[in-house]
């Protein structure tokens, strides 16, 4: 292979990047099973494998402040919202949890405070 790009990384990860070519790519940019795939940076430097991380997208902080007073005024404005993918009461927080470490739901996933009715302000993020 000539470019991976690593959204799993663990044990998955690390298989994936023994695939890489002398002289290709790897990119570590997810670590849902747990953390990031094992790379030996010295092995990887004899290959040739250039080896990058989430790290190197990172903002600074003035960016991340501009950006973030941005996308908080797009969804002041109703323009943008947040996926929530499953609600559960929160006598039923392990579930939630469980939900989350699988990986089983797309978008947020909450826990109602409130009423059961799922009213907004009973919402509390868990992932």
């Amino acid at each position: 292979m000539d470019v991976v790009l690593d959204g799993a990384g663990g044990e998955i990860g690390t298989a994936a990047y023994e695939l890489v070519r002398p002289g290709g790519r790897f990119s570590a940019h997810g670590a849902p099973s747990g953390g990031f795939a094992s790379v030996d940076r010295d092995e990887a430097q004899r290959r040739g494998v250039r080896v990058t991380g989430i790290e190197r997208v990172q903002f600074s902080p003035d960016e991340a402040g501009r950006l973030t007073a941005r996308a908080l005024a797009e969804a002041a404005a109703g323009r943008i919202r947040p996926v929530i993918g499953r609600t559960f009461p929160l006598a039923s927080a392990a579930e939630a949890h469980a939900a989350v470490e699988s990986r089983s739901v797309v978008g947020k996933t909450l826990l109602l405070t409130g009423s059961p009715t799922g009213s907004p302000t009973g919402r509390t993020s868990i992932h």
